[in-house]
């Protein structure tokens, strides 16, 4: 705490002179981290919601082979055997080793139901495959390739882009306009001035909106070329802003 002295008044003493009385009034500071409470104002709280469509660059297939026999190790060997081939055709295709990695490898017993009885049928052996195509042109033959190959399971394709981070940035931007936007109308309709400059935001959730592709199994497309149209994606941005007036 500092004081403040003040000079407050005068007074008469015996031999003619005068003496000033000296009172003390604290003031208040603040230390170097604390910060003086904010003042209560008025507050204008809206969404703002912010949405920029591209074109994807890079695609994701998940290809499988599954395989079935009574003896485990006829059907881990021939699913080994059919992995390996479609291995080799998906990077004939000039897909980098890196763009490929195993997903799931699963190994179940199957049973059929007789007369309400449980039999056992034999083993079946899973495996998936997830293959980055950076080339979206190639994933038919990607697709193709793969089945000609043995795979008897494509899950899913699934579209995205590689500079993600710079396309959300824009959508937040338009995000913000969309809030500065409602915050005007409201003010307006109020009739009352307002700062267009936000004292707090939040980011609420957002990303990409994938596009959908149907999930099939191989012996659909087997003996086709599969087209395969990626359309566009689309980057989504959610804001929530607080306007003083």
């Amino acid at each position: 705490m500092i004081y403040h002295f003040h000079w407050d008044k005068k007074v008469s003493i015996e031999d003619g002179g005068e003496m000033r009385i000296m009172h003390s009034y604290p003031i208040r500071t603040l230390s170097p981290n604390q910060v003086l409470p904010r003042r209560e104002v008025n507050v204008i709280t809206v969404s703002g919601e912010g949405r920029v469509s591209v074109e994807p660059n890079l695609a994701y297939i998940t290809v499988g082979v599954e395989t079935e026999s009574k003896n485990l190790q006829g059907a881990q060997g021939e699913n080994s055997q059919t992995s390996a081939n479609v291995l080799e055709a998906i990077f004939n295709l000039q897909v980098p080793r890196e763009n490929v990695r195993t997903i799931e490898y699963r190994i179940n017993n199957v049973y059929d139901f007789v007369d309400g009885k449980q039999i056992f049928r034999g083993y079946e052996v899973r495996h998936l495959l997830e293959v980055k195509v950076e080339d979206i042109s190639k994933v038919g033959e990607v697709v193709d390739a793969a089945v000609a190959a043995g795979a008897n399971v494509i899950y899913n394709v699934r579209f995205d882009i590689s500079d993600r981070s710079e396309r959300y940035n824009e959508a937040l931007v338009l995000a913000l306009r969309e809030a500065q936007s409602k915050a005007r109308t409201l003010a307006g309709a109020m009739g009352v001035n307002w700062n267009p400059v936000p004292f707090e935001i939040t980011e609420a959730k957002g990303g990409a909106v994938p596009v959908p592709f149907q999930t099939f199994e191989a012996t659909k497309v087997a003996g086709v070329s599969t087209p395969i149209e990626p359309g566009q994606l689309r980057i989504e941005a959610l804001i929530i802003a607080k306007f003083a007036y």
